[in-house]
């Protein structure tokens, strides 16, 4: 990166204090703009001109109706992806037929990059992300690269619907089964991994109100959960590995001589419990509105999960419509896979060649987020002060200049005319390319500086001739989205 470059981005990332916390004071973004912003991976031109024809709530609501939004030439054009639509039994004796273990892992990866870039249900895609780290399994292990296909299957079916429907679905996931060894959990010795995060990260949350004898307790509840690894790979209930004596689980009795009645009895507790939906809203205020949850909104999203029986949409309808997030302009920063995503989204880059994700892979995997693969049951982390560090600033202006620059391989290519329109000279080239990439209003002297750096000491309103256009074009985008304004979601 040159000089010029760097001293520029160095002076926008003092000025606003990112390196310490957000909410700088930058001009902020209408409130349609915030929206779309925290609801997806990066905004697409069209996607906000058809938002501010429709309004505010009436995207909301069109977002929450995904089955409104035609994606079928994308999911047409991932059916060549021959793994995604396998059953568990044919992914096994697919890879096994195949001698290649990755093929479902791969696919998955490709097709969760190409439905979060180029599908228009956003806020469905963003949920997908959502559950998938709040039930987090990491996509390395074993069977769990053939099991995480089904399991992304079931949380895409469920993204917008009932908690209870994505807890049951997990609790019978066969790579959940298997990450969290509950698949071998039997009477003779009970296996508390799955209870101990079901009731710590899927469910309660630590200071839920649970004690160690419940944790032992869920644990004898979900024996005999496991999976058929002798038929069609799916769950089972094994009878004879479960422990049919009475329990007792948060003050709840579990008579003797239930089988999966107990595992069942249990979920349903959770599903609708007050520290669940306590839990619940708090990780939802985190995502879409501050690192540091308004404990007033947290409590009416609890609300909406208690009376509508945990339907996601209901507590987002409580959120996006709040005071809260509509106060909350740069209250959240964009981690790796919004941020890389969003650049390819916001240029409207086609992604096309043999193997076209292998650099974005590579950029997610410097950064940290590759999908699906944090290493511990937890999931990616979603505040700044994980993500924002001198290291990482440093990958990401690397990536924003390769992608401007077309260094990402022949598949990944910027059209730097269709960028510039017809703007010609600096002031009206910053300006356009501002409102195309970040979207809202900049600091004057940073708006002024980048005029500079167009008009590469010429006039400032000496049109630009072709060639020195398309470089300016590379540069101030490159700039741009390398800059705190574009690091914000």
């Amino acid at each position: 990166m040159n000089t010029a470059r760097r001293a520029l981005l160095e002076r926008m990332v003092g000025q606003t204090g990112m390196m310490a916390k957000a909410g700088a004071a930058l001009p902020p973004p209408d409130e349609l703009v915030l929206l779309l912003n925290r609801t997806g991976f990066g905004i697409r031109p069209q996607e906000l001109a058809l938002a501010q024809q429709m309004g505010f709530e009436a995207w909301l609501e069109l977002q929450l109706s995904p089955e409104q939004i035609d994606v079928s030439a994308l999911e047409n054009a991932l059916g060549r992806l021959q793994t995604l639509s396998m059953s568990n039994a044919q992914l096994i004796q697919h890879a096994q037929a195949n001698q290649n273990a990755f093929q479902s892992l791969l696919e998955l990866r490709t097709a969760t990059l190409a439905r979060q870039i180029y599908s228009g249900r956003q806020l469905f895609e963003t949920m997908v992300e959502f559950w998938s780290n709040h039930f987090s399994v990491e996509h390395i292990s074993g069977p769990i690269r053939q099991f995480k296909t089904t399991d992304d299957r079931m949380i895409r079916e469920h993204a917008l619907g009932r908690f209870a429907d994505l807890l049951n679905g997990s609790a019978r996931s066969p790579a959940m089964l298997f990450y969290l060894d509950n698949y071998a959990n039997v009477a003779r010795g009970p296996n508390e991994n799955y209870s101990r995060e079901l009731l710590e990260l899927h469910t309660l949350g630590v200071n839920g109100g649970y004690t160690e004898e419940d944790v032992k307790e869920v644990a004898r509840a979900f024996t005999g959960w496991t999976i058929n690894l002798r038929g069609d790979y799916d769950f089972m209930f094994a009878g004879i590995n479960h422990d049919f004596a009475a329990k007792r689980v948060l003050g709840i009795d579990l008579p003797a001589g239930q089988g999966i009645e107990d595992g069942q009895q249990v979920l349903d507790l959770l599903a609708m419990h007050p520290s669940t939906a306590q839990f619940i809203a708090t990780k939802l205020v985190r995502r879409f509105v501050d690192d540091a949850p308004p404990a007033g909104l947290v409590a009416a999203v609890a609300q909406s999960f208690l009376a509508s029986g945990g339907e996601t949409r209901a507590m987002l309808r409580t959120i996006f419509l709040s005071a809260e997030f509509k106060a909350s302009a740069d209250r959240k920063v964009k981690r790796p896979a919004e941020y890389i995503v969003g650049a390819l989204r916001t240029l409207g880059i086609e992604v096309r060649g043999s193997n076209p994700y292998r650099q974005v892979n590579a950029y997610l995997q410097r950064l940290g987020q590759l999908p699906f693969m944090w290493p511990a049951p937890n999931g990616y982390p979603d505040v700044q002060n994980y993500w924002i560090n001198t290291t990482a600033w440093l990958s990401r202006w690397n990536y924003a200049f390769a992608l401007v620059e077309g260094q990402l391989g022949a598949g990944i290519k910027i059209d730097t005319l269709a960028l510039a329109g017809d703007a010609r000279q600096p002031a009206a080239l910053v300006d356009r390319l501002t409102a195309l990439i970040v979207k809202r209003p900049l600091m004057a002297d940073d708006r002024q500086a980048l005029i500079e750096l167009a008009a590469g000491g010429a006039p400032p309103d000496l049109p630009l001739d072709t060639r020195t256009l398309q470089l300016r074009v590379q540069e101030l985008a490159g700039v741009l989205l390398a800059s705190p304004y574009f690091h914000f979601r």
